[in-house]
């Protein structure tokens, strides 16, 4: 028989803490991925924000624009 060890408790509890820690683990990197894409669009907004910032205050600057 080839799942003999599944009939006793102690045989159980080895395949059952492998797929624990397997979900486990995949659920810990799709949430570290989810988070990084996360960071890196909302690091991306500010980048464009804080150059449209600047670009805007140089445009003054230089009176491009009226007041």
């Amino acid at each position: 028989m080839r799942f003999c060890f599944l009939t006793s408790q102690s045989g159980v509890v080895y395949p059952l803490s492998l797929v624990f820690f397997l979900s486990a683990l995949t659920l810990l990197s799709h949430m570290v991925m989810l988070y990084t894409i996360e960071y890196q669009t909302y690091d991306s907004l500010e980048n464009v924000h804080r150059n449209a910032t600047i670009q805007l205050l140089m445009e003054i600057r230089q009176n491009k624009i009226p007041k």
